[in-house]
């Protein structure tokens, strides 16, 4: 529109009624282009009613302020000329935040005089603006909503829509008429079911909220699936150590957070045709570092299948059964996760020998009747794959903060039992010991390595 008010001025010497002449040839022309896009089948958006009636106000507004220049009005304010004239034109409108500095603009282009400056703020011509702009919003937003509506029901308007996914759905949990044991051809499918929302990368997810689902391919060495019990090999490059970023670090937080994730396994039929099948709900018990075959560090995450009852089918068994037999690879084993029994004798002492105080950070939780508490937190976990003992020497006293700390690798213990943050390299302290409960250096050493501390005979430099 500028470029068209460029080439009217030039040809008819700035006169304002050829330019309003042009505008409104330009304004006809859009309005045809639409009309016959909407019937060939394209859905459009039309400009509704109340964007007209704030386009006219604005530049009602502008007349009063003498019709300035929009080059000379962007030079006061944080709006670009070009933005300035598609607002005066209609095409578009602005937010609350830009309309004020629209103002702004105004004010400082028609001088310092007050009189002048009360002209564009004068509060009821204002406020009815802003009252028009609400209704401008809004009606867009409507508009949006129809065009989008009209799209599925037009030819060509939406050529693959997402059947199998509702709008409404999250990205995590079950997907709402998918259950475990459903087969898709391949990654295109995961994708527009919402099992899987990634072509290529195994891990769907984010740092912030967790991992929503994973994809078991068998290309990871060191993988290991049981069926209800996986180990499975983090994301990153082959030449480097994998980092706790990205779709790692969505599993890390999958398993502060406890949220579920869904478990895709690649699979091959006797005939060798390759497919996906969806096997339902894990949640990630555990994560850790450790190197690789290649010498490089990488992240391995503990995943759990979780109960039928707690995914929402009868039996998941059934559900393998129901696809049928002849695939490479299916996992039939029957849901019995083996449970590490730990002893409450032995945390509880360790509870009582430091009074329920933490030991990093000194802190007595006090309940009523004179109760308190405290957790017994494993410095090296127990059972597979980190072997740990249930004894006295591997366990300490924590508060939840120091015990959620400890078991993400936040909180690193040297030899010496000075303890660091990995958050900041700060010393928090020493580590309490007492005669009753001496510490196992060596599971403090297990703990190090676990979460990617280099180790040369000694722990993390205080």
């Amino acid at each position: 529109m500028q470029t068209l008010d460029l080439i009217v001025d030039a040809w008819a010497d700035g006169a304002v009624a050829e330019r309003d002449r042009w505008r409104e040839r330009r304004r006809v022309a859009e309005g045809a282009m639409a009309e016959r896009s909407r019937l060939r089948g394209v859905a459009t958006p039309r400009r509704t009613p109340e964007e007209a009636d704030f386009a006219d106000q604005l530049r009602a507004l502008w007349d009063v302020c003498g019709n300035p220049a929009t080059e000379a009005v962007a030079r006061h304010c944080e709006v670009s000329a070009r933005t300035l004239d598609s607002y005066l034109d209609g095409r578009t409108f602005p937010t609350p935040e830009r309309f004020d500095q629209i103002l702004i603009g105004l004010a400082s282009v028609i001088g310092a005089d007050e009189a002048d400056e009360s002209v564009v703020h004068e509060a009821q011509r204002t406020e009815r603006l802003r009252e028009v702009l609400f209704r401008a919003r809004a009606a867009r937003k409507e508009e949006r909503a129809r065009v989008r509506e009209l799209a599925t029901a037009l030819p060509g308007g939406q050529s693959e829509p997402a059947r199998d996914a509702p709008p409404s759905f999250n990205g995590f949990g079950q997907v709402p008429g998918v259950l475990p044991g459903r087969r898709f051809a391949d990654r295109r499918a995961l994708v527009r079911s919402g099992v899987h929302r990634q072509l290529m990368a195994g891990i769907a997810g984010s740092e912030k909220l967790g991992a929503e689902s994973v994809v078991l391919g068998g290309e990871h060495f060191g993988d290991e699936d049981h069926g209800d019990v996986i180990t499975y090999t983090g994301e990153g490059a082959a030449t480097g150590d994998q980092q706790l970023t990205r779709g790692n670090a969505a599993l890390a937080t999958s398993a502060s957070a406890r949220t579920p994730v869904r478990v895709v396994r690649r699979i091959t039929d006797a005939s060798g045709v390759q497919a996906y099948r969806y096997d339902g709900l894990y949640t990630v018990e555990d994560y850790w570092s450790e190197q690789g075959s290649n010498g490089w560090r990488v992240w391995r995450f503990h995943l759990v299948r979780m109960a039928p009852a707690e995914q929402g089918v009868a039996n998941l068994a059934q559900l393998d059964e129901a696809e049928g037999p002849g695939l490479v690879g299916d996992m039939r084993s029957p849901l019995s996760v083996q449970r590490v029994v730990r002893s409450t004798a032995v945390a509880n002492l360790v509870k009582q020998i430091h009074d329920f105080r933490c030991q990093v950070c000194g802190v007595r939780l006090q309940l009523r009747a004179g109760r308190a508490y405290a957790e017994a937190a494993h410095i090296r976990s127990l059972g597979s794959p980190h072997g740990g003992v249930d004894a006295i020497g591997n366990l300490l006293c924590l508060c939840p903060n120091c015990h959620v700390l400890m078991d993400a690798g936040m909180l690193v213990i040297n030899d010496d039992l000075t303890v660091v943050s990995r958050a900041d390299s700060a010393v928090l302290g020493v580590l309490r010991e007492t005669p009753e409960h001496r510490i196992d250096r060596q599971a403090l050493a297990y703990h190090r390595i676990l979460h990617g501390m280099p180790e040369e005979g000694r722990g993390i430099d205080a």
